[in-house]
């Protein structure tokens, strides 16, 4: 029931879309690198770079790093951007060095070779609607943030996604909420891989890439960086920037949290055990005492297990709303708490087991 008294945790008060209003010309803006780390993309580029082409931003250069992919992800690119009169290099990169994860090493390759004054970090399975690129620039120079981040759109069509996604973008909402991320005296800090807008000044002042080579969740690690060198950040929702990759099983998302999810609590066991008994409390808790009060005629109990409930819903709405989802779907947020409880659980095991990777991309030890 707390969480409730908690809004800035499940409001969506923290959404962006460009704005032609706010826009500026974009031959007025500074110039811009767009770096790619693309691990065999070759089915998603057709789809994402011509949205990378058709944005108006005029100083531009997009640089995708071939980072070791099996298929012909450089030869797609390469046909892709042949039709284009973008400023677009295809740079094939090498195996990172000791210390070094896969996609952070893929980066500073693209950065060795960049040039823009801002850089902006994205992935080949993002896509940018139309004057993203000028908006989100004329955001970090009109609001004077040193970095400017906004978190994908994800997938939610199917079974398992329209179950999981909405669930997951709750609970990191609840973990890191955007309102609390811009204001320079909050501990909070959080920034979304997917789309990071970075000045080169400012990744320059915090050590540069090298100084969060070996982290695993690289984003969260980048936005603590920057915050606590005194420089503002930002995170957004957003309805403008996709993620078209898709999760048709359950597999899917159960390996996208399990990687990480035991990092994020710092590979400590005792706040593993907090974490899954606050997560049953909250999500499990409500309708098992309801199940017990109908059961074993427990009114108190189940008054307030429905209360629980209800509170937990409103919470959750405005997720649902955001993705154009039913309302009915708060019915199943028990569920997704379980398997999310289930998937936490999982990375710790990995994480013993030393079971680790991106996207088949190792950590160089």
């Amino acid at each position: 029931m707390i969480i409730i008294l908690m809004p800035a945790r499940w409001k969506m008060s923290e959404c962006w879309e460009p704005s032609n209003d706010l826009i500026k010309i974009s031959s007025e803006l500074p110039s811009l690198t767009v770096i790619v780390p693309a691990r065999n993309e070759s089915k998603t580029l057709p789809l994402t770079l011509p949205s990378w082409l058709n944005q108006d931003y005029q100083k531009t250069e997009i640089i995708i790093v071939n980072d070791n992919s099996s298929d012909n992800t450089a030869e797609c690119a390469k046909a892709i951007a042949s039709n284009s009169n973008k400023n677009v290099q295809i740079i094939n990169g090498t195996e990172p060095p000791s210390g070094w994860s896969g996609k952070l090493w893929a980066l500073q390759q693209g950065i060795n070779v960049s040039s823009g004054e801002w850089l902006l970090f994205t992935d080949a399975d993002i896509l940018h609607n139309q004057n993203v690129w000028s908006g989100l620039v004329s955001k970090a120079l009109s609001e004077q943030h040193a970095m400017v981040s906004l978190l994908a759109f994800l997938n939610t069509h199917g079974i398992w996604a329209g179950l999981l996604i909405p669930a997951f973008i709750y609970f990191f909402h609840f973990l890191y909420p955007f309102k609390k991320v811009k204001y320079l005296r909050s501990g909070i800090a959080a920034a979304a891989g997917g789309c990071i807008l970075i000045s080169r000044h400012t990744l320059k002042r915090i050590g540069g890439i090298e100084a969060y080579h070996d982290a695993w969740i690289d984003d969260l690690a980048l936005a603590k960086l920057i915050k606590r060198a005194g420089f503002s950040i930002s995170l957004s929702f957003t309805k403008s920037v996709i993620s078209i990759r898709q999760y048709c099983k359950l597999s899917d998302v159960w390996n996208m949290v399990a990687r990480t999810a035991f990092t994020q609590l710092q590979y400590s066991w005792f706040t593993l055990f907090g974490t899954v008994v606050g997560m049953s409390i909250q999500f499990l808790v409500p309708l098992f005492g309801i199940i017990v009060s109908i059961i074993n005629s427990f009114p108190v109990i189940g008054v307030l297990s429905f209360l629980a409930f209800i509170f937990m819903s409103i919470t959750y709405t405005p997720t649902l709303f955001f993705y154009d989802l039913s309302i009915y779907r708060v019915l199943a947020l028990p569920l997704a708490g379980f398997l999310y409880i289930a998937m936490t659980l999982t990375s710790a095991v990995n994480y013993f087991e030393g079971k680790r990777d991106w996207r088949g991309t190792r950590k160089n030890n």
